[in-house]
This record gives C-alpha cells, sequence and structure tokens, in this order.
C-alpha cells in the first residue's frame, strides 16, 4: 500500500532517507526515482537492523546491509543514479514483504496515449 509520494530536491535526498530509516517499522519500504522514473533506489526494512537495499538503472544490485553500510551505501548510489537530476519522486509503502512484488504490483507503465 502507498503511503505518501512527493517529489524532494536532490539535495535534500540523503536527509529524507536518514531522517526516514530510524522511525520506519519492518515491512516499510522507501523509494527513490528520478524524474523520468527509469532509475532509482529502494530500502526495505527487514528487522530492527537490517534492510534490503535495491538500486536500479546504471548499476543494479540488491544488498541486505545494516544501519551504518545502508547510509554509506546511499551516498554512493545516489551520486551514480541521480547524476544531473535536480529533484527526486519519493514514495513510501507499507506492508511490502519483498521487493520484487512492490515493482511487479506498483510501477506499471502508464498509457501515454
Amino acid at each position: 500500500m502507498v503511503l505518501s509520494m512527493a517529489k524532494v530536491h536532490i539535495s535534500q535526498l540523503f536527509h529524507t532517507f536518514r531522517r526516514e530509516l530510524p522511525i520506519m517499522v519492518a515491512g516499510e519500504a522507501i523509494e527513490a526515482r528520478t524524474f523520468k522514473k527509469d532509475r532509482g533506489i529502494v530500502v526495505l526494512k527487514q528487522d530492527t537492523d537490517h534492510f534490503v537495499f535495491n538500486q536500479f538503472g546504471f548499476d543494479n544490485q540488491t544488498l541486505t546491509l545494516n544501519s551504518v553500510g545502508l547510509l554509506k551505501q546511499l551516498k554512493k548510489s545516489i551520486v551514480k543514479e541521480f547524476p544531473r537530476s535536480n529533484m527526486a519522486w519519493i514514495v513510501h509503502f507499507e506492508g511490502v514483504t519483498s521487493l520484487e512484488l512492490l515493482t511487479v504490483d506498483h510501477h506499471s507503465q502508464q498509457c501515454l496515449f
């Protein structure tokens, strides 16, 4: 289920993740995508200190990290996936069991014509 969707300036993207990660509960996810929504980052909280990190776009990788490792990885991935972006889409999800199900259920291409 989608909780909220917002646009944030790229300079605030890391701070948004850093602020939201400690207050997330297990089964919540945060996704950041570029304006065209073709590249991005997804973070799913598994339990108290374990997160599943998925980066897609220029590099595709899925990692399980603790909070310290996640913040380090986020800094690197934001630079890599959002090189010329000014704004990013942020979406909060709840009740997520798997990142694969999240991408299948919530990101179908909208009809443009």
